[in-house]
């Protein structure tokens, strides 16, 4: 049984505030930049390579995500999960997740 290691967790005080879809020019995978904001606090997430595009849309209104790595995974590629709590349970994986710095 895979074990995880969380990266990021937002619970329902904090709201999606910008969502940005990329695909690379020759690329299959989606990358996502994901701003979220509680307040005057703002984190930025960049998720790599996206496996399963159709469920962000329950990014915009949800009660909770964790942004989590899969611990000791074979595998080289698809070892974030990311689980969203919206009126039901969504997830997906990614190659990779990064806070994005303020410009």
């Amino acid at each position: 049984m895979s074990s995880y290691n969380a990266l990021y967790e937002f619970d329902s005080s904090w709201r999606v505030t910008s969502i940005a879809m990329t695909r690379p020019l020759g690329e299959y995978a989606v990358n996502l930049s994901v701003s979220f904001a509680k307040a005057h606090d703002v984190v930025s997430l960049e998720f790599l390579r996206i496996d399963d595009p159709q469920n962000i849309i329950e990014l915009m209104d949800f009660q909770n995500i964790i942004v989590s790595e899969e611990v000791d995974s074979d595998r080289d590629f698809c070892t974030i999960k990311v689980e969203i709590v919206a009126d039901s349970y969504a997830e997906f994986w990614c190659d990779a997740v990064s806070m994005k710095s303020a410009l």
